[in-house]
């Protein structure tokens, strides 16, 4: 690997710092592989013995002068954190939160990543802003992205780039097509721990514009079109079927992608391009070029509908605009464990901020006889304030986030869940907004019934669009798109993804309140839940 390319160590170090909190090596896997700080060199199939390897030679070798330190077995932590951490330790008053004696801080000398050799196309903040004002895909024929690097342009090193929000890296993400034939593969050599990326199809080929894109004939569109044409001969090896080299003049720019719901989106652009394959004879046999393309294979729209759930977000995004007639945009479900719900239980109700899980709580209260356990409520209570809305849904998630990472914060609301739930005296309990791991782990502790996890999912862009319509339902003023997608992004909703890989159910809210209530039904009976009118 070039000196000053991404590293585990670099990775793990950005990880650390952003949940400033001891974390298993399968975790940093997981929030880097999240964040999109693996470069393709890092690929392996078994990344978290790769840096369980690096952490572990860092700390020997380094011995206290590491900025890495291990909390307990298999725990890694940042060494310049642990007085931050032993003073969050100390309690907070507003929290009523134990106070043991604080320990001697440690100290470390910190060592920032050399300068990387690749040098990628970013556009600064005060230039995109006013054009970037969407979240999802645009549809542009070009005019768009002429607009946007034909303003200021600054070529930054990769690990520069993934570690500051005052630019947007400019990405490729090309189509290719042949008539209603779509080529797809499926992403990464390795097994993404986040499940809605987990082994997910994709039909975007492309990656980075860099310095290096840029020559004499490619300068007037800052080499996007000629990293394009790179990107898809790299990925894609023609070679064995004899294909013709890809002329630029056959690529053609179709939109862009926005996603500011996550920080990986907030620092990157994607320019949503179309190939359109000529010679088929050969593109038919075409093989992979890369580790990471995986299940290299054609899907032919008219023969069926595309289902959205086993694609990537920014594929569902092209779908859902490029060929809206065959994408399957619909509520669906998905149940991986039925065991759960066989007999008494408690239903945990899991998602992002404006998903649907609270429409998803009522149906089953008002349908199947759930008794519901507000989590916001509850942890209003523990925290003495009024919950949303009476109290500023920004200023609570930053309280709540403090609450649940104390030391003794995911036990004190789960026994406090468990305790209303036994207090309702019901068979079926629904707790709705649970939001981290160590909460739900607290929660399978703490209650005497079994632990049911419902993951409710809708993709950012529909997420915005459902709570905005709620909210003027509601009488209230919608807010605006980029303090919704920081609500989304915000520290106490970081293991809202995660939470997926735990869900014995998932339900996908494509299409908002519009079948919603039969697509729950459906699901709840599959499960073999009784309707409230049939319970003795």
């Amino acid at each position: 690997m070039a000196p000053g390319s991404p590293t585990y160590l670099w990775a793990a170090e950005l990880v650390l710092r952003r949940h400033r909190r001891p974390l298993r090596v399968h975790e940093i896997v997981t929030y880097a592989q999240d964040l999109g700080l693996f470069s393709e060199g890092m690929h392996s199939r078994t990344p978290q013995k790769s840096l369980q390897a690096r952490l572990s030679i860092e700390i020997l070798s380094n011995a206290d002068h590491s900025r890495f330190v291990r909390t307990a077995s298999g725990l890694f932590f940042l060494r310049e954190l642990l007085a931050e951490a032993h003073a969050s330790e100390a309690g907070d008053e507003r929290l009523d939160l134990p106070h043991p004696m604080k320990p001697e801080p440690y100290t470390a000398r910190r060592r920032a990543p050399p300068p990387a050799t690749e040098r990628v196309l970013a556009i600064p903040r005060e230039h995109y802003a006013t054009l970037l004002s969407f979240q999802g895909l645009k549809l542009d024929n070009g005019e768009l992205v002429r607009r946007l690097v034909g303003g200021p342009l600054d070529y930054l090193s990769r690990t520069e780039a993934e570690e500051t929000d005052s630019h947007k890296q400019v990405v490729t993400y090309v189509l290719v097509t042949h008539g209603a034939k779509v080529l797809s593969f499926r992403r990464g050599t390795f097994n993404r721990a986040a499940a809605f990326l987990k082994g997910s199809l994709c039909i975007g080929f492309g990656g980075h514009v860099s310095e290096d894109d840029i020559t004499i004939f490619s300068y007037a569109d800052a080499g996007i079109v000629a990293n394009a044409v790179r990107e898809i001969q790299e990925e894609i090896d023609l070679a064995p079927s004899g294909a013709q080299v890809i002329d630029s003049e056959d690529v053609r720019i179709v939109g862009l992608i926005n996603d500011d719901s996550s920080e990986v989106g907030r620092r990157h652009v994607g320019i949503v391009m179309r190939y359109e394959v000529k010679d088929w004879a050969a593109w038919e046999r075409a093989e992979r070029g890369e580790a990471s393309i995986n299940q290299l294979s054609w899907i032919d729209a008219l023969s069926g509908s595309v289902n959205l759930i086993e694609f990537e977000y920014w594929s569902q995004l092209c779908w859902r605009a490029l060929f809206p007639v065959v994408a399957k945009a619909q509520p669906a479900y998905k149940i991986l464990r039925k065991k759960p719900f066989r007999s008494a239980h408690h239903l945990v109700i899991g998602g992002g901020i404006g998903s649907g899980k609270s429409r998803a709580t009522r149906h089953l209260t008002q349908a199947f006889g759930y008794v519901e356990v507000n989590s916001g409520r509850v942890i209003a209570e523990l925290l003495g304030l009024p919950p949303v809305p009476l109290t500023p849904r920004p200023h609570f998630q930053e309280l709540a986030w403090e609450f649940v990472r104390s030391p003794d914060g995911p036990s004190r609301l789960a026994a406090a869940l468990a305790h209303a739930a036994g207090r309702s005296g019901a068979r079926q309990v629904v707790f709705d907004g649970v939001r981290q791991l160590s909460t739900l782990q607290a929660l399978r502790a703490a209650s005497e019934a079994p632990i049911a996890l419902l993951f409710v999912h809708a993709a950012p862009d529909l997420a915005y669009d459902l709570h905005s319509g709620r909210m003027r339902a509601g009488g209230e003023p919608p807010v605006e798109r980029d303090a919704f997608m920081r609500m989304l992004s915000a520290p106490v909703e970081l293991d809202v993804a995660s939470l997926m890989a735990e869900a014995d159910a998932v339900i996908y809210n494509w299409a908002g309140e519009d079948h919603y209530g039969r697509t729950l039904s459906a699901m709840a009976e599959e499960l073999g839940l009784r309707r409230r009118n049939e319970v003795d």
